[in-house]
């Protein structure tokens, strides 16, 4: 496969380092936050302010108390200077609107962190997905992608605001002890050292945490691969009543997933009631010396003691944000390595530029899906300008897997396809996807207008274009009959229309951007008698000015085609016209026998 061009923003460096391991952010934690730094260098500022700001708001609250109870009109000095109990209050009021209004701004930095965060991750992810090979893309466990939008997402969004968290919490901490030392270096140096033991004691139950995430990470994407596709299959599940079945798949694996939630939030929120248990017994034992030591300095121990409880508030809103981390990683680990996969599995590109879509030549042309699955082996054979060339053979043959090579959609594992004397895979892919279109055995239509599901998200399409593409497929009549038309909203994947309809609206679609080669794979396998008709209407129609290659599951449309390839057990066994092919090819023969459109001929 030729390397792809590069798509959207480029990946960040996988950060590494001992800020990282400080904060206990995984590379793919890091990965989220690093492109917003300045946003959380501005929110670390203003939370370093406002925890100031409190800091000496609890000191003068102290002091005022102490003051007042002892009747006195100035607080008892501390750090050297003391304040009339007016101007105390005074600051206290001003200091306590500035850190609301701080406050203000750190929440509204970290809702704005929250958006940029949720918005380029669901671009990144989209964009990885998008410009993947289309192997890659329809390889993908149903749901899987929806379940990354949403959840994997939220939680990248989350990281980033818990790490917003972490930073004010973090500096709230460091200056409320940093106040402390300034008042009582020593008593405050103990409350550091207890801070430090309760977090490498904690250590192991965080590590649970991120254990029992993981799994939790796995079994929810499983969950949803299974809503999504028990979801589409509700018509099977009426006819063979597999109802019960159904809702006990569900129930299992919803309880999985439940189970695998459950552990996780008992772990993780074990960590704030053992920290706080650890650290009021700290501040117990503290208080118990001081009164042992007969410490009588009671405005200094009293503003540390109201500090360090307040610091132990934000060294436990520090380890709960951590348990959190801890259990978000795996969901980010799981997101960025999907992310890198899709895009190490960039749909091929090339900037070469033939003359036309065809000759389609195919040379020996090999592929297989895994080791022991071999779909095609050494096909050859050309498609001229304007033919249209018939595609039979019995199921499994390898029929759709021409399609999809012809297509672009799949690369030989051996062999050429050229186009015009270019390999298919060095032509620039915005060229080709202009000039070649497909038809799928099933349509596939999305909730939207007629008119916007014939255009299907390509600009340039004029309304008279729509109309010329409908007339041409021969749905334009039904399209017409419709209460508003072309601006007919049909419902949830086209709904509103018959089997029959919907295969010509696609064909219209395939129509519409004017193609020089149409692909179609079975486009007639399960329509009524009639729509099949229109169609084979359709063909005749474009037959020369459009190069046509048709799978064909009826043969009704065979005597249409300029020459017709047999396809068996992945190999070209013929290639020729109709005509030639009675005469000359046993499956052919059989096949038009078994369809009742032709007598007989005695076997060469």
């Amino acid at each position: 496969m030729t390397a792809g061009r590069p798509h959207g923003p480029v990946p960040p460096r996988r950060p590494s380092g001992p800020v990282l391991r400080l904060i206990g952010l995984s590379p793919a934690g890091a990965a989220v936050v690093i492109p917003y730094r300045g946003t959380l260098a501005t929110l670390a500022s203003v939370s370093l302010v406002g925890a100031l700001m409190e800091a000496g708001f609890l000191v003068l609250v102290t002091g005022t108390i102490l003051a007042l109870a002892g009747g006195q009109d100035a607080l008892t000095p501390v750090l050297g200077f003391s304040l009339p109990v007016g101007v105390a209050l005074a600051i206290g009021f001003v200091a306590l609107f500035l850190r609301l209004a701080v406050a203000t701004v750190g929440v509204w930095l970290s809702a704005e962190l929250a958006a940029r965060v949720t918005g380029d991750q669901r671009d990144r992810l989209a964009r990885s997905f998008l410009n993947a090979s289309w192997s890659v893309q329809q390889a993908e466990p149903s749901g899987r992608l929806q379940e990354l939008m949403s959840s994997f997402v939220w939680k990248a969004t989350q990281t980033a605001q818990l790490v917003g968290q972490m930073i004010t919490a973090g500096l709230s901490l460091v200056a409320f002890l940093g106040t402390g030392l300034v008042i009582d270096p020593l008593l405050t140096a103990g409350v550091l050292v207890v801070l430090a033991v309760l977090g490498s004691v904690l250590t192991p139950l965080r590590r649970l945490v991120r254990r029992i995430s993981q799994r939790a990470a796995t079994s929810g994407v499983q969950y949803a691969t299974s809503v999504s596709e028990l979801g589409a299959l509700g018509q099977e599940m009426h006819v063979f009543g597999a109802r019960d079945s159904f809702l006990h798949q569900l129930e299992e694996r919803s309880s999985r997933t439940i189970d695998d939630g459950r552990k996780v939030q008992v772990t993780q929120g074990l960590l704030t009631p053992v920290y706080t248990f650890l650290a009021y017994a700290a501040v117990l034992a503290g208080m118990a010396a001081l009164w042992a030591l007969g410490v009588q300095d009671l405005a200094s121990v009293g503003a540390v003691m109201l500090l360090m409880l307040r610091s132990l508030a934000y060294a436990q809103q520090l380890l709960t944000v951590s348990g959190q981390l801890a259990a978000n990683e795996p969901f980010l680990e799981n997101l960025d390595r999907m992310v890198r996969d899709y895009r190490s599995a960039a749909a091929s590109d090339g900037s070469r530029v033939p003359a036309h879509v065809t000759p389609l030549t195919f040379t020996r042309v090999t592929f297989g899906y895994g080791d022991d699955r071999v779909a095609l082996t050494e096909l050859t054979g050309e498609i001229g300008r304007g033919e249209l060339i018939g595609v039979v053979g019995p199921s499994g043959a390898g029929k759709s897997t021409l399609a999809q090579l012809a297509l672009g959609l799949r690369d030989p594992l051996a062999g050429r396809i050229t186009v015009a004397g270019e390999d298919l895979r060095s032509v620039n892919r915005d060229w080709w996807t202009d000039r070649v279109a497909f038809v799928a055995q099933e349509p596939r239509l999305f909730t939207g207008t007629v008119a916007e599901n014939i255009r299907f998200f390509r600009s340039g399409i004029s309304d008279e274009d729509l109309r010329v593409a409908a007339r041409q497929a021969n749905v334009l009549a039904d399209i017409e009959a419709l209460p508003r038309g072309f601006d007919t909203h049909l419902g949830e994947r086209g709904g509103q229309l018959s089997g029959g309809q919907r295969q010509r609206l696609s064909i219209a679609r395939a129509l519409v951007g004017r193609p020089e080669l149409l692909i179609m794979d079975e486009p007639t396998s399960a329509l009524d008698g009639r729509s099949e008709s229109l169609i084979r209407d359709t063909m005749a129609e474009l037959h020369g000015s459009v190069t046509m290659l048709v799978i064909a599951h009826r043969l009704t449309t065979l005597d249409l085609c300029d020459r017709i390839m047999v396809v068996e057990g992945g190999r070209l066994t013929a290639f020729d016209t109709p005509d030639q092919l009675v005469r000359s090819n046993r499956y052919y023969r059989k096949a038009l026998e078994s369809a009742g459109m032709t007598t007989a001929i005695g076997e060469e």
